[in-house]
């Protein structure tokens, strides 16, 4: 009997735990924590524990299967590796490198994103390349672009539970991202304010200082609102706006339209619920905002992320400890995945596609030449 214990990482959320795979006799049967892990802690919720399940489940596929008359037969992967190359070189051929379109995926490793968004390129010759964060976090990447230049956390998970306010918006964190949930709970036993804005009174709400219960839909409204009260309170970093921010001029008319009576008829969150929370995050030494899906996954995702980073502009929390604005992923690489460029419109590092020095590189490095056209996203290529 061989024993043998095995580090990865949790499969699940965005925590990105890493743990031990119990191997006995090649059969993965169990999970163990890992102790030196930073976000864990050694310490794993109900999903990491059971994490190995679909191993070995009875519905898991583990051969390749090719439709032959109307059906599913098993086959070897040479033969499936040779029908997938036969059947994307005459659709090639006979209708160009743009009817090939590419999924990429939020559960698979940095390096088999970045392979199969260099194959998209260089082989195909097309950026019709995307992964599940169109539908999820796409509106992160835009929105703290250009805030900030880069499409990802401002600050580490560890980081959360130093800081004197919370803020928390679209995001049911204990039950979604547990591990960061518990970083949460810690900085409350520490003395952290806690400011919850969800249309659900989820789990979080019940450590809340302040719950702001606003109709689904209108996170801007609420955002600029909180803005609105710490500019007219004085709440604000001049000096880190003048050094390190652009059009605070416009910024500000724009804000002032965000009344309290406004917030109230449309978020139908009242003014002394409005100041309080404006209040507790512009007093605050050091005040981290954490967002999920709930404000991402929207027709306005990427507006609400950039006021999610404009609260965080307008009041210098950026670029220190236990501050920032901090995306909560859904998948274990959703992060992984944009950074490796599979996404239409970037390649890896989010160099743009149709930046003519960043694809004269790329066309150096990878001696051919590159589409210059952002590809189609995943909603284009069902459509």
């Amino acid at each position: 009997m061989n024993c043998d214990f095995v580090l990865t990482t949790c499969p699940f959320c965005g925590c990105g735990c890493n743990l031990y795979l119990q191997v006995l006799d090649n059969q993965v049967t169990g999970i163990i924590p890992c102790k030196t892990d930073p976000i864990s802690e050694g310490k794993l919720c109900i999903k990491g524990r059971h994490a190995h399940k679909f191993i070995h489940h009875a519905d898991r596929l583990r051969t390749p299967l090719i439709r032959q008359g109307g059906r599913f037969r098993k086959a070897s992967w040479e033969k499936a590796l040779d029908v997938v190359s036969q059947r994307l070189s005459s659709i090639k051929r006979d209708f160009g490198p743009n009817a090939v379109a590419f999924l990429s995926s939020a559960k698979c490793t940095n390096e088999e994103n970045f392979a199969l968004m260099k194959f998209a390129r260089t082989v195909i010759g097309t950026n019709n390349i995307d992964h599940c964060a169109r539908l999820c976090h796409a509106s992160t990447v835009t929105g703290l672009m250009s805030a900030f230049g880069s499409g990802a956390m401002t600050n580490s998970i560890p980081e959360i539970e130093n800081a004197d306010c919370i803020f928390v918006i679209g995001s049911n964190t204990i039950e979604q991202h547990p591990l960061i949930g518990s970083r949460i709970v810690k900085a409350k036993e520490k003395g952290a304010k806690l400011i919850v804005a969800d249309p659900r009174r989820i789990a979080l709400v019940s450590y809340a200082d302040v719950y702001l219960q606003i109709k689904p839909g209108t996170d801007v409204c609420l955002l600029n609102g909180l803005m609105n009260i710490l500019l007219q309170a004085g709440l604000i970093d001049n000096r880190f706006i003048t050094e390190r921010t652009e059009g605070f001029e416009a910024f500000k008319k724009k804000i002032e339209e965000y009344t309290p009576e406004m917030v109230r008829k449309l978020a139908g969150i009242n003014k002394s619920e409005l100041q309080k929370a404006a209040l507790t995050y512009g007093k605050a030494e050091r005040a981290t905002i954490i967002y999920a899906m709930g404000i991402t996954q929207h027709t306005t995702g990427t507006d609400n992320v950039r006021s999610c980073a404009n609260l965080a502009l307008l009041t210098g929390n950026v670029g220190r400890e236990s501050t920032g604005v901090n995306p909560l992923r859904g998948q274990n690489n959703v992060q992984g995945a944009c950074d490796m460029g599979a996404l239409p419109n970037f390649y890896s590092g989010y160099q743009s596609v149709g930046d003519k020095a960043a694809r004269d590189k790329f066309e150096r490095r990878w001696s051919t030449e590159l589409p210059s056209q952002p590809g189609l996203t995943e909603i284009e290529m069902t459509d």
